[in-house]
């Protein structure tokens, strides 16, 4: 049986990381997660390792639609407030789900995954 997960959950993976979204874009993101539920439910994951996956796929696809926290905040008016958007964070997250998820279930996910760049030096001569 399938682990679902809870949108307090996805806010709690979240405020930890120190980053934030709506609620509406959460509830979207983890409808999207929920497709994967019967390959999660045929690879015959635990319900931890489910929910690890279902929880990491939503902040990543969450990440793709710039998820940011504050980084600074001042005020007394010289008002101003900085953000810091989710990239080394990202980085982490893909590979610990890349090692959970040994069967494939979210790689049919909206989640950018880099591919290594092969670079070339041409010389004319």
């Amino acid at each position: 049986m399938v682990m679902q997960i809870g949108i307090d959950q996805v806010h709690e993976q979240l405020e930890m990381m120190g980053f934030e979204a709506p609620d509406f874009v959460i509830t979207a993101a983890m409808s999207v997660v929920d497709s994967i539920d019967d390959c999660l439910d045929k690879a015959g994951y635990t319900d931890a390792v489910m929910t690890l996956i279902k929880v990491y796929s939503v902040i990543l696809i969450l990440s793709a639609a710039d998820v940011r926290k504050i980084a600074s905040e001042h005020a007394p008016s010289g008002a101003s407030v900085s953000y810091q958007y989710f990239a080394d964070g990202r980085k982490s997250l893909l590979k610990l789900l890349s090692a959970l998820d040994t069967a494939g279930c979210t790689d049919n996910l909206p989640i950018d995954r880099p591919v290594g760049i092969i670079q070339f030096d041409v010389n004319r001569g």
